[in-house]
């Protein structure tokens, strides 16, 4: 055999020969990283390998259109990452997870979400952003332990009022979508970082004023009345102090109303 003959691998070969290694790993490591393998199906060598304890997998930049059934068997998950792949729907055996507190569906082509997503009862981080979301499902108040929740870059209307319920929610993400009205149970959320930049909203709702534990608020890019732009462009501190404002003079107008003389009552 000549010198050099057999050196480069056919790619698929390779990437065959990668595949396994990488489930060879897993075995022993606990994490699974199958990411940008071109993978359209999970891997069918996968059986002659003990995964059952792993806890992390990455199927990331790949090409997989629905969601892996042999991944919903590994109940030891805590994290799963299927960014960028092409999926259209999630299949219900998602639920089985019942330790994963990761999620990461960004850049699928999801236009709704299974209610196998909302029984995660330890999730704490779920990025959907890039998919065709037109809206939530009021049942996403059961995720009790989110802390993260990036739902940027769909295609959402209007926000349902249980996201309020979301008591451990620190971060939400609501960038790029078509949301005209925020609702006001959002205030009740102990948030430290909201972002509701390119929709559609033209007024904050007063009560805002309650986030009390926000540290970052981005507004930019709506077509804002109430607060004005020039004062959303200032940031965090001029934005509390105009909706502050505002509550107190409202707070004045009423009470006046109130107090206002309405003529004797007749007997």
């Amino acid at each position: 055999m000549a010198a050099g003959d057999g050196a480069q691998l056919p790619a698929t070969v390779a990437a065959s020969r990668s595949v396994e290694k990488a489930l060879e790993e897993a075995a022993t490591s606990g994490a699974l990283n199958l990411s940008n393998r071109k993978l359209k199906e999970f891997p069918r060598s996968a059986k002659n390998y003990d995964l059952s304890d792993i806890t992390h997998a990455d199927l990331s930049k790949n090409r997989l259109c629905e969601l892996p059934e042999e991944l919903c068997q590994f109940i030891s998950l805590e994290t799963l990452s299927l960014y960028h792949n092409g999926m259209r729907s999630l299949s219900s055996s998602l639920s089985n997870l019942q330790a994963l507190t990761y999620l990461n569906l960004s850049r699928n082509l999801l236009s709704s979400l299974q209610p196998s997503v909302f029984q995660l009862p330890l999730l704490r981080v779920l990025i959907i952003s890039n998919n065709k979301l037109s809206s939530l499902p009021a049942s996403i108040y059961s995720l009790t332990q989110l802390r993260q929740l990036d739902v940027s870059c769909n295609e959402l209307q209007r926000l349902p009022a249980e996201l309020g319920q979301l008591e451990c929610l620190r971060d939400l993400n609501l960038r790029r979508n078509r949301l005209t009205t925020l609702p006001e149970e959002i205030s009740e959320l102990p948030l430290v970082r909201l972002d509701v930049s390119c929709n559609r909203v033209s007024h904050l709702p007063l009560c805002y004023r309650h986030l009390r534990h926000l540290q970052s608020i981005s507004l930019d890019s709506n077509p804002l009345q109430m607060p004005p732009a020039q004062i959303c462009s200032k940031g965090k501190y001029h934005i509390f102090k105009y909706l502050n404002m505002e509550a107190c003079k409202r707070s004045q107008e009423e009470l006046e109303k109130h107090l206002r003389p309405t003529g004797f009552n007749s007997w």
